[in-house]
């Protein structure tokens, strides 16, 4: 049997793979319009603001530090980790 993984966003309206991740994260999102997505550190600070023109994006996180950052995309926040 497959399972799904417990932190699969299932019943999520955003994606973000992959997770963790390195270089580039994708955002996609079901909605079907243009939001702002707000990255922020653990410590709450705002990292990067990305409009999101499209259904799905491409972020390039190369230049942030490495640990955890949330990607707040229509009000959904997921973690992101940053190898």
């Amino acid at each position: 049997d497959i399972k799904p993984l417990k932190n699969a966003n299932m019943d999520k309206n955003v994606y973000i793979y992959p997770n963790p991740a390195k270089d580039v994260v994708k955002i996609s999102s079901i909605s079907g319009h243009s939001s702002i997505v707000i990255i922020y550190n653990v410590m709450g600070m705002k990292v990067d603001e990305i409009e999101m023109n499209s259904d799905n994006i491409e972020v390039n996180i190369s230049d942030y530090e490495r640990g955890i950052y949330f990607f707040n995309v229509e009000g959904e926040v997921v973690k992101v980790i940053k190898n």
